[in-house]
């Protein structure tokens, strides 16, 4: 049994590997259209920007009074980043402005 497992997990990776190299290799051969690689480079932004929307509206941390404090420190971490143009402040500044609210309103 614990064979089959092994065998699994490395069938798995090796199935990984492939799937994440083989584009890489076969795209590298190829030079895209210039219209094709500045839409390519909106993708990170669009994911990231993807990744907080959701997380900010399905599981928003909430006080008694209906007070969203992730909201309020991505508003923060937000006008961190334009004023800065840093990511370490965007990131220290939401991090510090969530962690301060939690505290301040006794949840954590």
């Amino acid at each position: 049994m614990e064979r089959q497992i092994i065998l699994a997990i490395i069938l798995s990776a090796m199935a990984t590997a492939v799937m994440r190299t083989l584009p890489i290799l076969l795209l590298s051969r190829f030079s895209l259209p210039g219209p094709v690689q500045q839409w390519l480079s909106f993708i990170p932004s669009a994911i990231m920007a993807a990744i907080i929307a959701s997380e900010l509206l399905s599981k928003p941390s909430l006080t008694s009074t209906g007070l969203s404090l992730s909201l309020i420190a991505a508003f923060a971490a937000a006008v961190s980043g334009i004023l800065t143009r840093s990511l370490f402040i965007t990131v220290l500044t939401g991090m510090t402005v969530y962690s301060g609210l939690r505290y301040w309103y006794g949840m954590g």
